[in-house]
């Protein structure tokens, strides 16, 4: 089993309510799937976004991706800290808005993700994120990948 999964790590643990912020670009032409995990702590104040995009490059923004995320259904260290509620979709031209803060502050966000859904020509995936108008926004992000190709250690998908 160790075999078939690559651990990405693409957000360092900060606090990130000063503007925008990118996760690292993942290559997709590398994986069949990723599961994105950020994990979020105090989150004070409203709108923050999430976005997917896809680039012909790491780091390059130009199709806005659809998704669906999962959110976890209790704050980090409570009971059902694991249970992700359903999957909810976003659609290509919106965003994943943190309209209450209080939802999203101390839980878990969940986003499967498959190399079909990527746009033609362009097999980078980033994540950006931002603030809203939050005054903090604690996060850390890692991805698991399902690489196209087994083995003990796997060629950088970042």
């Amino acid at each position: 089993m160790n075999q078939m999964l690559q651990i990405i790590p693409l957000l360092e643990p900060a606090d990130y309510q000063a503007g925008a912020q990118d996760l690292d670009s993942i290559n997709m032409g590398k994986l069949h799937s990723v599961t994105i995990l950020i994990m979020l702590g105090t989150v004070t104040g409203n709108d923050s976004t999430i976005d997917l995009w896809a680039g012909a490059t790491a780091g390059v923004k130009t199709t806005q991706l659809a998704f669906k995320y999962r959110l976890s259904s209790a704050d980090y260290g409570s009971a059902s800290a694991d249970v992700f509620g359903a999957a909810t979709s976003i659609a290509a031209t919106a965003s994943l808005t943190f309209t209450a803060a209080t939802t999203y502050d101390h839980r878990t966000i969940r986003i499967d993700f498959e190399s079909d859904q990527m746009t033609d020509g362009l097999e980078w995936l980033t994540v950006a994120t931002d603030d809203g108008s939050a005054s903090a926004l604690l996060m850390s992000a890692i991805a698991i990948g399902y690489p196209r190709y087994q083995g003990d250690t796997h060629t950088t998908a970042l």
